[in-house]
């Protein structure tokens, strides 16, 4: 097994020397004739599923602006490509410069591109070997990179391509832009890449079954673990080999750098991953190496932003196989998404020479075996990875003898030759190019972009643009007329402004200069100017009252001679009145102008500042208490104000004291003498106290409360140190002792009108009065009235005759007051009254009848 080692750098320094004299050969180039400066010979694009590519076609052309510039793909070789029409890469460029896509099928092309300019093909030329194809990165030991003498085989086939170069510093941040060139059997496959191993056959398989073009980059290194690519994915791998760690990140430095560089130029089918020789020289377990692989596969996709597709190979051979290698790159295959089955090279030149390294002929062989396993199948299921444009640049024009350089597309950063690190600067003749990055942090290169005097010659001039104006140009002195133009995008007038309107007062000519979108300067337009007429005197204006009033109040303002004015001049007021005198009522400042002839107005007036002072806020009136109270009562009525209150227009105080019903108004004045509008009428109703009433015993057992009250009275009753309250005039008197009453009313829920008591009245209870009153008693016509000291309840009234006959009868459910009986048609003499009832005794009563 080959230890790991570096380089020389010598090999390094001549290629990027040639490639650099090269290069700048090629942006030599002047604006003679049409020149395309991307994409390079030989460069392959990876195609999609559907067998198509779309790339980025750039270049220069002569001085003068074509009407379009376009392109088409012509097959290299008959049956080697599909040609197509010509597409249009851009129309009307600018600067010298051009730009666009293009989109072809799989095949090896001739690039066209000519220059369209009066409906004919100006200019014309071609570069050949432009591929649409397979672009694969190889990855992984020394069965992958190759080595110099071990007998690689060359790729016969003209379309198997590489970029020629070693990267023996092992540069991890930024490679050599690509020089493509024919895969032959010594070439270098950059970035490290040692020969053309088996990878020229592998091309040449490729090629003949696919006919398309295939381009390789190799990012392997010998003598490398699955461990050493899994540590450098995030810092420094062990060296298993020589102690220490690997330099510069490396092995997976240059996965990392080829990816995010070339990969991202052309796009890529898959990473073809051959390694597993230090894992069984190091016995690296399964389970490690499945951990390892996976990394490496998850990271790649990582720093690509894409889901690259994986063909890992079944590698064990170091002298010996090792059973656990080949299991965990199985199991890393089986479970890992978008990672495809490889070969299987363990039983491949067994023994080998050195133990280890493929040679010879089976070089051819492993070229074989890798065909095999890139299947239709692998292709119709793998995920390819467009090409990601190249930084456009435009040029535009700028002020001060510069251009405008703008890179078209969203990229992360920019960095140019020049160290600036924007996407859009103005800048002077010289040579410019940018590397830009994207947000997943590949990085391309734009064409490097000669500014030279020519550039200008090859910069749009807006047509001379034509002024327009938006009013009358007939004006008058102290008027402005309004000049516009066309939009742009910059606007220079002869005055200085910058504007795309400007405003004139005077009869000078002015002229203008206008800016397209490309930042390029038309030639002056035709003047223009306006004509001016004079203005009327000033007119004087007086006012007819005083100018200082409150809102209830007015002033007429006239203007002097107003009524004797010519017919040739009118008059008009700042507020929009047009006759000689207005009445004003509303606080501001007012003026007058005249019209002339000409519709030409004078300037305003003097104005005349009214000033109308706003009346005190309509005040509300507060009530002390109730509004509807009783006779000798009274309640306070306020105004919710500090400022002095006017009552009903004829007291002024700041409170009202009310005793009478009526209604009342208030307003306010303040300092200024300015009245408020009349606050809400409240009403007072002042309610008459009821006379006192007299007591009268209205039956054995009731007090009656004589007077003349409306049907609402009610009368409360106090004897001893009890209150009883009637809605009648009526009340029992159980008890003897000395009563007296007070009629009474509510004007609300909550307040009454009550009279003052009566006089005391003594009632006696008397004893020759049983519990049971009869009255009257004889009675001339049969009708009595019965009266019961108690009340009872469930009442039975019987009245019998002399033989014990019922003769009336009455039930009550409750006996509480004086009760008629009527025996009508009996004769004259004695009869029984007897009443019972719950919980009360029977009892009995003489009744007497007199006819």
């Amino acid at each position: 097994m080959i230890n790991f080692q570096k380089p020389l750098k010598n090999k390094r320094l001549f290629v990027t020397f040639f490639l650099f004299a090269a290069l700048l050969f090629a942006q030599a180039t002047s604006f003679a004739q049409v020149n395309i400066t991307f994409p390079l010979s030989r460069i392959v694009f990876q195609r999609s599923n559907a067998n198509t590519a779309t790339f980025v076609v750039s270049g220069t052309y002569q001085q003068g602006i074509p009407e379009r510039v376009e392109a088409s793909l012509v097959p290299m070789a008959a049956g080697q490509g599909t040609e197509t029409s010509w597409q249009l890469l851009e129309a009307n460029p600018i600067g010298g410069i051009f730009s666009g896509t293009i989109t072809g099928q799989g095949g090896w092309y001739k690039l066209k591109v000519r220059v369209i300019r009066n409906g004919q093909v100006a200019e014309q030329t071609e570069t050949e070997r432009i591929g649409i194809g397979e672009v694969f990165v190889v990855a992984g030991q020394s069965n992958a990179r190759g080595l110099q003498n071990y007998g690689a085989p060359s790729a016969n086939d003209d379309r198997v391509n590489c970029f020629n170069f070693l990267n023996a510093s092992f540069e991890t941040n930024e490679l050599p832009e690509p020089n493509f060139a024919h895969l032959n059997s010594d070439s270098y496959i950059a970035p490290y890449g040692y020969s053309a191993w088996s990878w020229g056959k592998l091309g040449d398989m490729l090629t003949n079954r696919l006919n398309v073009p295939v381009l390789f980059f190799n990012a392997a290194l010998e003598g490398t673990t699955s461990r050493a690519w899994r540590e450098s994915t995030t810092g420094w791998a062990t060296n298993p080999y020589i102690g220490g760690t690997y330099t510069n990140q490396l092995p997976y430095s240059q996965l990392r750098v080829t990816i995010k560089q070339y990969a991202s130029l052309t796009g890529i089918r898959a990473v073809l991953w051959h390694q597993g020789e230090a894992d069984t020289q190091f016995f690296l377990s399964e389970g490690e190496i499945v951990s390892n692989l996976q990394q490496v596969v998850s990271q790649s996709r990582n720093d690509s932003g894409h889901d690259i597709s994986w063909m890992i190979a079944k590698v064990s051979y170091n002298a010996r196989t090792e059973s656990a290698v080949i299991n965990a790159q199985n199991r890393v295959i089986q479970t890992t998404h978008n990672v495809f089955e490889g070969p299987a090279t363990d039983n491949l030149q067994v023994p080998r020479p050195d133990g280890v390294h493929i040679q010879g002929q089976a070089l051819s062989t492993l070229a074989e075996l890798w065909n095999a396993s890139l299947t239709q199948d692998f292709f119709n299921r793998s995920q390819p990875q467009a090409p990601v444009p190249i930084p456009i640049v435009k040029i535009g024009c700028a002020d001060n003898g510069q251009v405008k350089l703008t890179v078209q597309g969203n990229f992360s950063s920019y960095s140019w030759n020049t160290g600036w690190n924007e996407h859009i600067f103005n800048t002077g003749p010289g040579s410019y190019r940018l590397k830009a990055r994207d947000a997943a942090g590949n990085f391309l290169f734009s064409p490097t972009i000669n500014i030279s005097n020519k550039t200008f010659e090859a910069l749009p001039k807006p047509n001379q643009p034509t002024i327009i104006a938006k009013s009358n140009l007939v004006i008058c002195a102290g008027d402005k007329a309004e000049l516009t133009v066309q939009d742009a995008s910059g606007f220079r007038w002869s005055n200085g402004a910058t504007s795309q309107n400007i405003f004139i007062g005077d009869n000078q000519a002015y002229r203008v200069q206008i800016k397209d979108q490309n930042g390029c300067w038309s030639d002056f337009s035709a003047g223009v100017s306006a004509v001016v007429n004079p203005v009327p005197e000033v007119p004087t204006v007086v006012a007819k009252g005083p100018l200082d009033f409150c809102a209830d109040a007015s002033v007429e303002l006239e203007v002097q001679g107003a009524t004797s004015q010519a017919t040739n001049r009118s008059i008009e007021w700042s507020s929009g009145q047009k006759t000689g005198t207005i009445t004003v009522n509303t606080s501001g400042q007012y003026a007058v102008r005249a019209m002339n002839q000409y519709n030409c107005y004078s300037s305003y007036s003097t104005p005349l500042r009214v000033t109308v002072h706003p009346l005190p806020a309509t005040p509300s009136i507060v009530a002390s208490g109730p509004l509807r109270f009783c006779e000798g009562e009274t309640v306070t009525l306020s105004a919710n104000t500090p400022l002095t209150t006017i009552w009903n227009d004829k007291v002024s105080s700041q409170q009202l004291k009310v005793a009478a019903s009526g209604s009342y108004q208030a307003r306010t004045r303040d300092a200024l003498g300015c009245t408020s509008l009349p606050s809400p009428e409240v009403k007072v109703e002042v309610n008459p106290i009821p006379a006192p009433p007299k007591i009268t015993k209205y039956s054995p057992f009731t007090l009656e409360a004589t007077g003349e009250y409306l049907p609402n009275i009610q009368f409360k009753w106090t004897y001893g140190d009890k209150n009883t309250i009637t809605t009648d005039n009526l009340l029992k008197a159980v008890d003897a002792g000395k009563y007296s009453v007070t009629a009474f009313y509510y004007i609300d829920d909550a307040h009454m009108c009550a009279s003052p008591a009566s006089d005391d009245y003594q009632y006696i209870l008397e004893s020759s009065v049983s519990q049971i009153a009869v009255y009257p008693n004889p009675s001339t016509d049969g009708a009595f009235s019965v009266e019961s000291l108690n009340n009872i309840e469930n009442a039975n009234i019987y009245v019998v005759d002399a033989t014990g006959k019922v003769i009336f009868y009455q039930y009550l459910p409750s006996f509480t007051k004086s009760q008629p009986i009527k025996v009508t048609d009996l004769p004259s003499g004695f009869y029984m009254l007897r009443i019972n009832g719950s919980r009360f005794p029977a009892v009995t009563q003489k009744l007497w009848v007199i006819r």
